[in-house]
């Protein structure tokens, strides 16, 4: 059966949203609306204040009501969608991270909300339009729903082919969120998608458990680099970075991507890694190939506890030898590193991340505070110990502020570790890298210098100019 409102149906999509980014699940999932033929209102909860969005979607003619939020930022989508509710009955379908984690019991609990999507939603999201207002609507796969007060979850359907995803739809986002210039210019991009590995920290086990090793895919290239040429010639970016969860899982595959960006595009990149796939072949393929950055995730310096408690299973030996082999081949490194673990000895294993950072000694080091995802082992840990300040979780947006435990402040200790790793911030440490890459250490250091004493010269001058003179100088 086919919707009785046809194409006809008009579509609001909020995408929750409190930084300058890129919401690559959201965009995707409106980018395959818009190419099914709907009328779809796109906006990003950061340019767009939700008393704004709520005021629209009461007065504007909007057929269905779509909402995409992770987890930090759901008692704002719960908030909004309220909002909507208490003026207008309108149909709400609530996708992302978070409905994915909860399920079904995101329903349970909250009856403002009609429909969710469990799992992956661009097919999803073009099924339920086109069989919405018919009974086929609750044989839609991904799909949980309400029928008669009693909550239904389908069964998923098989992870999204990549390769039949239409293009990305960069318009959808402000140039400031696109080309984010508080990292030197870098522009967000993706290769792959899913992640083979299940942290206890982290909620892509959730995936793992509905999509199995099938979870774990990568575009095809040519469509990758198609999108590349148009966001460099578009927006002529300092670097692309590539955000991937696990891009190097399929090594063949990441150099062939990184040779056919040399060849074609010849433009600066970066990625996010584990240290297990760092080798001086690899190494030698990214020096080649102008790789200028690299994100490595190391989380805690004490070897024991990452094995025992994160189910990270590589050695201190690993992690140094990486970033070893990183810094000789020139390459940009940023260590990402978790404080505030749910364990008495948390300053302890501090003091260790610290310790292994110092000698590892990455161009920068990133500091996170750990959040307790509902559905990771250390979540259940927290529920178990009854570890969560409720309130402070309802507050925290994101993950470098505050802990949300119980009795837990950790706003010093991360002000200090910047300070101690990070006192000039992030575009500083890269642009010194870039000029040290390109100039040579003796060339900088002699740039630094002649930019010393000239100022020293002019100030000379300067101190020798009348004082009216002086006093226009300083106005201008």
């Amino acid at each position: 059966m086919v919707s009785i409102y046809g194409l006809d149906m008009n579509i609001a999509f909020v995408y929750m949203n409190n930084e300058k980014n890129v919401g690559r699940g959201a965009g995707y999932v409106a980018g395959a609306i818009i190419n099914a033929g709907y009328k779809l209102k796109f906006y990003d909860t950061l340019y767009s204040p939700i008393d704004t969005i709520s005021h629209d979607i009461v007065h504007e003619k909007f057929d269905i009501f779509m909402i995409s939020s992770m987890t930090m930022l759901f008692p704002e989508a719960i908030k909004l969608i309220c909002m909507v509710k208490e003026k207008k009955n309108i149909p709400v379908l609530v996708g992302g991270v978070h409905p994915t984690i909860e399920g079904r019991s995101i329903l349970e609990q909250y009856k403002q909300i009609d429909f969710i999507c469990i799992g992956e939603g661009e097919s999803m999201a073009i099924d339920f339009l086109h069989s919405f207002g018919t009974d086929s609507l609750f044989g839609v796969q991904n799909l949980a729903y309400r029928r008669n007060g009693i909550v239904h979850a389908n069964p998923s359907r098989p992870p999204e082919d990549l390769s039949k995803l239409p293009p990305f739809p960069w318009e959808f986002f402000p140039n400031e969120s696109i080309v984010q210039q508080g990292l030197g210019g870098f522009l967000y991009v993706t290769a792959s998608r899913g992640c083979p590995y299940n942290c206890t920290y982290c909620s892509n086990g959730i995936y793992l458990k509905q999509y199995g090793k099938n979870y774990l895919r990568f575009k095809p290239i040519v469509h990758v680099i198609e999108e590349l040429k148009f966001l460099n010639k578009k927006y002529s970016p300092r670097l692309f970075y590539f955000g991937d969860e696990m891009i190097l899982s399929y090594p063949e595959k990441a150099v062939e991507l990184f040779v056919t960006i040399k060849r074609e595009l010849n433009v600066p990149y970066g990625f996010m890694c584990r240290v297990e796939y760092i080798s001086p072949e690899l190494v030698d393929v990214l020096k080649r190939t102008g790789c200028q950055y690299a994100s490595v995730g190391i989380e805690c310096g004490n070897e024991a506890f990452r094995l025992k408690y994160l189910n990270r299973k590589m050695s201190n030996q690993q992690i140094e030898y990486a970033f070893s082999m990183l810094k000789k081949a020139n390459i940009f490194t940023t260590s990402f590193n978790m404080i505030g673990y749910p364990f008495d000895n948390d300053d302890y294993l501090t003091e260790e991340t610290i310790r292994l950072n110092k000698k590892i000694r990455p161009n920068n080091m990133q500091v996170s505070i750990f959040y307790p995802f509902p559905g990771t082992k250390l979540y259940e840990r927290c529920i178990k110990m009854d570890l969560i300040d409720i309130q402070k979780m309802k507050n925290t947006k994101e993950y470098f502020s505050e802990s949300v435990l119980k009795g837990v402040s950790l706003r010093k200790k991360i002000k200090e570790i910047n300070s101690l790793f990070n006192p000039h911030g992030f575009i500083f440490a890269f642009e010194f890298y870039r000029i040290k890459r390109e100039f040579g250490l003796k060339k900088l250091i002699y740039l630094i210098e002649m930019f010393l004493r000239s100022k020293a010269f002019i100030r000379k001058i300067i101190n020798k100019l009348p004082r009216s003179i002086k006093s226009f100088i300083k106005l201008a």
